[in-house]
């Protein structure tokens, strides 16, 4: 398997057809990242679009170092954000759809009412996640969804390592009082 560099030197050298290995790559990630961002799948592949011409358009600022995967969720970030603000700021979880959920669940044996107290936790989740102050979610969704690293995360985002624990810890605050709160709604 050719590594990002080998195969971004290729496209700028002139093997344009190359840039689908990119896509097949980064895609799929790209959209649910930025699904998590949005709570809108619809939304996500449009934007996932821009995101990937953007990319191309800008392959030449590209350093070549090892670190593609930085710049394309920099990209990613940067036109989510940018279209986050166009949208004028609309409550996020307002927008989700209500079979919305955080996984694909797994086929399992469980019972129906087992499968529905799960559906409502996941629900509850996302509903506290798109409650969450923009950066702190944005810490959060790339670091427990993506797994990326703290050196990533600071890559991608321009914030310290220190921001970046001080969010994603405040995050896992927030949601567990939000959790809590609606926990105690529903006793």
């Amino acid at each position: 398997m050719l590594s990002d560099d080998v195969i971004i030197q290729s496209v700028l050298d002139g093997n344009v057809q190359n840039f689908e290995v990119i896509i097949e790559r980064y895609g799929l990630r790209i959209i649910n990242f930025i699904n998590k961002m949005l709570a809108d799948y619809d939304e996500a592949e449009n934007i996932s679009q821009e995101v990937f011409l953007k990319l191309y358009e800008n392959l030449k600022k590209y350093s070549m170092q090892g670190n593609f995967k930085t710049f394309v969720f920099t990209i990613a970030r940067n036109t989510t954000l940018n279209h986050i603000k166009k949208q004028k700021r609309i409550t996020f979880f307002s927008r989700m759809p209500a079979n919305h959920c955080i996984d694909n669940y797994i086929v399992s044996k469980e019972t129906p009412e087992k499968a529905i107290d799960k559906k409502q936790r996941d629900k509850d989740l996302l509903t506290a996640l798109y409650s969450l102050k923009e950066n702190q979610r944005l810490a959060l969704v790339l670091k427990v969804y993506l797994e990326m690293s703290y050196k990533e995360i600071s890559e991608i985002t321009g914030w310290s390592i220190s921001k970046i624990e001080t969010l994603i810890s405040r995050a896992k605050g927030n949601l567990k009082n939000k959790l809590q709160e609606n926990k105690e709604l529903i006793v």
